[in-house]
């Protein structure tokens, strides 16, 4: 599939679904989190392919989602940012993701 038919697809698969990467994997989950860092994934060759911005409704703090693509792997980071207005600054880890397959009885 060419990465022009499934940019669309991801990016309605992330707005529908919860931002919450470090919440428990459920069994039937479509996101896994991992310990791969948004630097360990651009070094090993993905590419950035969508960028969302967002409020969080848990915390009301503006959070950007990262989805990178390499082949037929993706992944999801999320960083959340500080409400001040003058620095722009994380105020935690940035969180990913990869896509899986869920479970399904």
């Amino acid at each position: 599939m060419k990465s022009g038919r499934i940019l669309p697809i991801l990016v309605g698969c992330i707005a529908a679904a919860s931002l919450s990467a470090h919440a428990q994997s459920q069994p039937n989950a479509q996101w896994r989190s991992t310990e791969a860092t948004l630097f360990d994934l651009i070094q090993n060759g993905y590419g950035i392919v969508a960028v969302t911005s967002v409020t969080a409704r848990s915390t009301g703090l503006p959070e950007d989602t990262y989805v990178l693509q390499k082949t037929n792997s993706v992944y999801r980071c999320v960083e959340t940012r500080a409400a001040d207005t003058g620095t722009v600054r994380a105020t935690a880890p940035i969180r990913c993701a990869e896509l899986v397959k869920p479970y399904i009885d």
